[in-house]
């Protein structure tokens, strides 16, 4: 978790302590951005193959799919924070394509074992075992890239809690005794 100290005269108290957004809620997102990007998808896929002629655009997806998108991002969301600056962007779309293909892959696995799979590549001429398809790969190449906006803001967006007994210097040494801190 990450905390940052702020220290101000003109707030209420003197210092305000600033907590990054949790792991928990940041997860939460990436699952209803990806169950968003699901329905979406396969809204648009269905239009297209009944040759435009599909105007319903209902699409779909499974509530096993919002854990997946979710637990998939929120790794994604460790590459990105550890390779943004160390690794050029195609470098990281070819990982996000990799992660994006395990997860699929390894939740492919778990739910059939269940009879719970709500998907099936069998008929595209590049799957493996129906679970993926390799024809996707420019798109979760692409996915994977426009997850780093959210990435990026999500790992920004904090919340404020106040701190109202503590001296600024108690703070300070609070600060430096405990390294994960900064003192801005």
């Amino acid at each position: 978790m990450h905390f940052f100290l702020i220290i101000s005269d003109h707030l209420p108290y003197r210092s305000v302590l600033v907590m990054a957004v949790s792991p928990w809620v940041r997860m939460l997102v990436y699952g209803m951005l990806g169950f968003s990007y699901e329905i979406v998808f396969t809204s648009l896929f269905d239009f297209v193959t009944s040759n435009f002629t599909d105007l319903t655009f209902k699409g779909y997806s499974s509530l096993w799919s919002f854990l997946i998108y979710g637990s998939c991002s929120f790794c994604g969301e460790q590459v990105y924070f550890y390779s943004k600056k160390r690794m050029p962007i195609f470098l990281r779309g070819l990982i996000y394509v990799q992660m994006a293909y395990t997860w699929e892959f390894i939740g492919g696995l778990i739910l059939g074992q269940f009879s719970a799979r709500t998907w099936d590549y069998t008929h595209y001429k590049y799957d493996v075992m129906g679970l993926i398809a390799l024809e996707y790969a420019p798109l979760w190449f692409c996915s994977g890239l426009l997850q780093e906006f959210f990435y990026e803001y999500l790992l920004t967006l904090s919340m404020p809690l106040a701190v109202k007994s503590m001296e600024v210097n108690e703070k300070e040494s609070y600060a430096e005794r405990n390294g994960n801190y900064k003192v801005d």
